[in-house]
């Protein structure tokens, strides 16, 4: 079965340019397989199970597991209100609405356009989470509170600065003394000079399909939701958490970590659904803009993994869930599926649409006195001015992500969409100059 794993994910990783992973599987409370790929970092370092990964959203996980463990300690309530624990916090009287409760389970009512408004800020300095938190006091909620589930980041920065303010400690001080701690994780870490301090190194943006070093700095403001780092031997240590074979101080705060309320829910920073089969499993997916990852956890099975990956982008996130699903086919003695090699469609279009518009633009200049009065030359010179200038304000609506979140998570489609618009608004000057544009022999007649 090793030997059958290693292939099934080395294919993967090759297949898909993954320049460096880790993966470990526990089994009833011990580590029975661990596999690592590849290399990390400017420097080429080569991955080991010791290698920390960004962890993206599985860092919710522990999150959850922090708020869990202040609730067991009657320091927070689950039915208690944003405006019990963050006085100092405005939003437009929603404070007075939303519960702990509602934070954890992503049914507070903001939006995920408005967590992504506040998330992947780069902020390298260490500071408390009031200052970002303070700048969703402009926000409304599109539901209200309880009524729908809505993935936000918001949600658990919130829960993240309520942490700091009932312990009077830093998120980062917190979970290395109270969560990182007790469970052994000693290449786990919740800010950038503690991660660097364990040997984390940038990942990898996707340009067309191709791994290039990120250039999206650490964000020392997102722990709590996103930019928690760590190493696969040290999630194994996570994952026997869920087994109870971990630290008995925190092994009494897991039932409520993974309690279910219903066949699909989200609580505690995880997600329970059922496969296939019809088993529960418990997991969670995080991705940054240069590192993907897979933790999971099947309860009547007793046996967990986790896949950690240094390369990422969105139009690619589809697969690495596929890697799971391989992963637990071949634990189940199943003949995995084969994954769909990743192809940049989109951004050959986008290519075609950019070099269609430089071409007619050239072809405009070369040609310019036959088109010249020409009025759907005209139109088309303010159409191009006007798409120029829609563009962008569209596929920020259509998606639903700010600007800034579309730059780190899609660079290249980034670069392309500002090349077309840039090309829009030049082919758009073209047409305009070109209908307007007077022959020079007719400017001497008139001067006649």
């Amino acid at each position: 079965m090793e030997s059958k794993l290693t292939h099934y994910a080395d294919n993967y990783f090759e297949q898909e340019k993954i320049p460096g992973a880790a993966i470990a599987i526990v089994e009833q409370g011990e580590v029975m397989y661990e596999h690592v790929w590849g290399i990390a970092g400017e420097d080429k370092q080569r991955v080991t199970n010791q290698t920390p990964f960004a962890l993206g959203s599985i860092s919710k996980s522990f999150t959850g597991l922090a708020i869990a463990q202040l609730i067991s300690e009657e320091k927070l309530s689950l039915d208690y209100y944003i405006s019990d624990y963050l006085p100092w916090l405005q939003l437009n009287g929603a404070e007075d609405h939303i519960t702990i409760r509602h934070l954890l389970t992503h049914t507070s009512g903001i939006s995920s356009y408005d967590g992504l408004k506040v998330a992947d800020q780069g902020i390298a300095e260490q500071i408390k989470l009031k200052q970002i938190v303070q700048r969703l006091s402009t926000i409304s909620l599109t539901n209200n509170p309880g009524s729908e589930h809505q993935y936000s980041a918001a949600n658990y920065l919130i829960l993240g600065a309520i942490l700091e303010e009932v312990t009077d400690k830093t998120f980062a001080e917190y979970m290395k003394h109270t969560i990182f701690s007790p469970l052994h994780m000693t290449h786990t870490a919740a800010d950038k000079d503690s991660a660097n301090r364990t040997g984390y190194r940038v990942g990898y943006q996707s340009w067309f399909g191709f791994p290039v070093q990120s250039t999206v700095p650490y964000d020392n403001s997102g722990a709590a939701y996103s930019s928690i780092t760590s190493s696969a031997e040290d999630m194994t240590k996570f994952i026997q958490l869920f087994s109870g074979k971990s630290s008995p101080i925190l092994n009494k705060y897991t039932e409520k970590l993974y309690k279910k309320e219903s066949e699909v829910y989200y609580g505690y920073g995880l997600r329970h659904t059922k496969l296939d089969s019809g088993k529960d499993i418990i997991w969670h997916s995080g991705s940054t803009p240069d590192a993907h990852a897979e933790f999971f956890y099947l309860p009547e099975e007793d046996w967990g993994a986790v896949i950690l990956t240094n390369k990422n982008h969105i139009l690619e996130e589809t697969s690495l869930p596929l890697l799971k699903e391989g992963i637990i086919d071949i634990m189940h003695g199943i003949e995995p599926e084969r994954i769909p090699s990743y192809f940049p469609s989109t951004q050959l279009i986008l290519c075609f649409i950019m070099a269609a518009i430089l071409l007619w633009s050239i072809f405009l200049i070369i040609r310019r006195k036959v088109y010249q009065k020409k009025k759907p030359v005209l139109i088309g010179g303010f159409l191009s001015l006007i798409c120029s200038s829609l563009l962008i304000p569209i596929l920020i609506y259509s998606s639903q992500s700010p600007w800034h979140s579309i730059s780190a998570f899609a660079p290249d489609l980034a670069f392309l969409i500002i090349t077309i618009v840039g090309l829009l608004c030049l082919h758009g000057i073209i047409c305009i100059v070109t209908y307007f544009n007077q022959p020079a022999r007719k400017h001497k007649e008139l001067g006649t």
